[in-house]
């Protein structure tokens, strides 16, 4: 069980903030929304943990006769808490992570445009101002 949780775990880190290719991954929103999903969930379910009012399975956890520390159902109380925190701690990590990426990504995206631009002496863009030009003349001839 260990083993399927590091390995999935892993997996999904590698789909949300992996440089290795992949055939496809999600936009950055897309990853924020996803991290903001999961927080929910480990929210949901620590709290739900927590807010027993019984013991879960108590037909084995209340037979345990355990007389040192908290009781069964304290414990399962700090349970769901940790469920909850040791959840979120590293969900929270990698939404920062993502957020950094993608504003990494968008400077390299500028400076790429603007290396082209610099490459074509801006070719795009005089003939997005040319064909602006063109139907501009076009229409003041229309209307004369």
């Amino acid at each position: 069980m260990i083993a399927h949780f590091l390995i999935t775990g892993y997996l999904f880190v590698q789909s949300l903030i992996g440089i290795d290719p992949v055939p496809w991954r999600l936009p950055y929103a897309g990853r924020l929304l996803l991290l903001i999903g999961i927080m929910a969930m480990h929210a949901f379910f620590g709290i739900a943990i927590m807010m027993q009012s019984g013991l879960m399975v108590a037909e084995w956890f209340g037979a345990m006769g355990r007389t040192w520390g908290a009781t069964p159902l304290e414990d399962q109380y700090i349970g769901g808490g940790i469920a909850w925190s040791i959840g979120e701690i590293p969900t929270l990590i990698l939404a920062i992570t993502v957020a950094i990426q993608w504003s990494r990504s968008d400077a390299r995206e500028t400076k790429r445009r603007d290396r082209h631009d610099d490459r074509t002496g801006e070719a795009e863009l005089d003939a997005y101002n040319a064909r602006l030009r063109e139907l501009a003349m076009r229409d003041t001839r229309d209307r004369k």
